[in-house]
Order: C-alpha cells, then structure tokens, then sequence
C-alpha cells in the first residue's frame, strides 16, 4: 500500500514564507506607490490572510481532495475537468514567469555571457529532480534555507545600518498624495502578487497533518512573509529613495550594493542575488509541483511520467513567452491585473459559495 505523504506545520509555514517572498523580493509589489510602497503590502497582507481563509475552508470542508478533485465534486465531471484543467495552465504559467524573472536576474548579474535558456534549463532540472524526491524533502528543505536565509537578511541590516545610508527622513511625509494611489497598487500589483497565488497551495494542503489547522497555518505564514517584505521595502525606501527605489530594476539588490565599510566589507550585493534565487527556485518549485498533480488527478498519468514533459513545457514556455524584458513586464502587469483575479479569486469563491449552498440543501433535505 502506498505511504500517504503528509508534512507538518513547520514545513507548510517554510514553503508557504519563501513561496511569498519568492520573486516579490525581486520587484518589490506596489512600488508605483512609491514611499509608500510598504503600506500598501502591509495593507495587502492583511487581504491576502482574508483571501487564503477561503482556500483553508474549502480544504476544511474536502480535507483529502486536491482543488482539482473537489472542482469535479462541486461543479460536476465536465465543468470540473475544465476548470481543474485550466489551473494545470495556471500553475505552468505562473512557474514559467518566475523561471524568466530568475534567469534574467541571474544572467544579468552573474552570468552575463550565458544563455537564458542554458540558465532556466540548469533551474529546471533542479526543480525537476527535487520534484522527484518528493513534497516531504523539498519541506524539510525549506525550513534550513528559510533559517539561512533569515540570518543572512538579520547580518544584511545590520551591515547597513552600519553602512550610514539609512535615513529616516526619506519615508516623509507618510501619504503624501494622499491614500488613492496606495488602494490603487494594493489592486492592480500587490494583492495578487504573492496573495493571489497562494492558491497554489490549494494543491498541496492534503498532504497537511490533520493535527493541524489550514487557515491557522496559512494566515501565520502570510502575515510573517508580509511582515518581512514590508520591512524589506521600508529598508530600501529608507536607504535609497523615493526616486531610486521607483526607478531601480532590482530595488534589493541596488541597496545591498552600497553597503560599503571602511574598505573591508564590501560586494555584499553576492548575499542578495544568492538570496533572492533561492527564494526564487523555491516558488518555481511550487507552481510546478501544483501543475504535475494537477495533471496527474486530471489526465490519470503517475505524477512521475509527467516531470520531464511539464519541466520541457515550462522551460520552452519561459524562454518562448516574451520578446524582451519590458514585453515581460508589460505582460507582467496585465496578466496581475486581469488574469489572475479569475484564478485566485472568482473560482475559488465560487467553489465556496457552491459547496455552501449544497451543503444547505443536503440539511434541508436531510
């Protein structure tokens, strides 16, 4: 009999934390909002705590069901299978977005002279292979690199408060035009990404220890990567400006690179790009898993057989989605904006509104 994958809080709250901080430390969501960038995701974490409580009580109510499964359960074999089956585009899609984003990064900062498609393969097959070995390793994983990683971020502060390139009178004054255009990035940028996408999670939630509470454990993570990308985009504000930090491709990593003390410590720019790929990898990581059982329940395939089909997929989508980097964020914005709104969502409430609504009636005729 096959042993039923389960994984514990500590490794759930560790995924779900780097798949939220992911490429956002990247791009830093809402920085059209400017100075006030960290109050919009400060406000956006509290909305996409409000919006997992829907995932967490759909799994509540289908503890043992994939989303796909309890799509077909709630609206029927042939709706369900096509819905289940656009969120298998979904999940593939959103991995293949952040696979481009991290290859651009890396080969803009470390290797310049390497193709993006030999870099998003070399990430691919590291994706791949972790898939391979399993949920349960890549959680135990994650828990050492989330550590790692908080030190690092802890060391990186530190070294720039003793850097002397913070000051506090760059973040004044607070909501200086006012609070429309801090709501207007919370909607088009930074709800949906990373929030939105914790849909994802709605694929992984069965493998959940049944001692443990969905909505406790997702709204926990939520709020602490909020916390912390909050406090990331305060220290960039901080540190380089409005003008800057609006203008900067890489807003983290052009702080980290004026760290610079009495000719000893400097290029610690390294910490951040290292830091920031495995953040990275770990939500391509994730898209990727959702897709491949998504596609297992959907198509009746062993997840196994699927891993280097959707890994070629995701790789040729990646390399194949945009014709330069601007068409990327061009694309990017749209995609936040209309896209996945219907994904992370509309779908997810109406799964929730259905299985409340049949539940009413089985009472009444109960």
């Amino acid at each position: 009999m096959k042993k039923k994958v389960q994984i514990g809080a500590k490794e759930m709250i560790s995924l779900m934390v780097l798949f939220e901080m992911g490429t956002s430390m990247m791009s830093i969501p809402g920085r059209n909002a400017g100075k006030d960038a960290w109050i919009a995701i400060l406000i956006s974490t509290v909305l996409g705590a409000m919006l997992f409580v829907c995932y967490g009580s759909l799994h509540r109510r289908f503890p043992n069901l994939l989303m796909t499964q309890y799509c077909r359960t709630l609206l029927g074999k042939r709706a369900g299978s096509t819905l289940a089956f656009l969120y298998i585009v979904f999940f593939l899609y959103g991995g293949a977005r952040d696979l481009r984003d991290t290859g651009i990064l890396i080969a803009d900062r470390t290797l310049q002279h390497t193709p993006l498609t030999v870099i998003c393969g070399l990430m691919v097959v590291l994706v791949m292979y972790v898939v391979y070995l399993g949920i349960e390793v890549a959680g135990r994983t994650a828990i050492i690199m989330l550590i790692l990683l908080l030190l690092l971020g802890l060391a990186t502060n530190i070294l720039i408060l003793l850097a002397g390139i913070v000051d506090m009178g760059n973040i004044l004054p607070i909501a200086e035009h006012g609070w429309q255009p801090i709501w207007q990035v919370v909607y088009s940028q930074a709800v949906m990404l990373p929030y939105g996408e914790m849909v994802t999670f709605a694929m992984i939630l069965p493998t959940l220890k049944k001692e443990y509470r969905a909505n406790g454990i997702g709204i926990s993570a939520i709020l602490l990567g909020g916390l912390l990308l909050s406090i990331i985009t305060l220290s960039n504000v901080l540190a380089l400006g409005e003008d800057v930090f609006k203008r900067a491709t890489y807003p983290l990593l052009t702080m980290i690179s004026k760290v610079e003390i009495s000719d000893f410590i400097d290029r610690v720019d390294v910490i951040g790009v290292m830091s920031v790929i495995i953040f990275d990898f770990f939500k391509i990581l994730i898209f990727y898993y959702a897709a491949v059982k998504a596609a297992e329940d959907v198509l009746r395939i062993p997840y196994h057989k699927l891993i280097l089909p959707f890994g070629l997929i995701m790789l040729v989508s990646c390399v194949l989605m945009a014709l330069n980097y601007q068409d990327h964020l061009q694309t990017g914005e749209l995609v936040l904006k209309w896209l996945f709104p219907i994904f992370a969502v509309f779908f997810p409430i109406l799964l929730l509104i259905v299985s409340w609504l049949r539940k009413t009636w089985n009472k009444k005729r109960g």
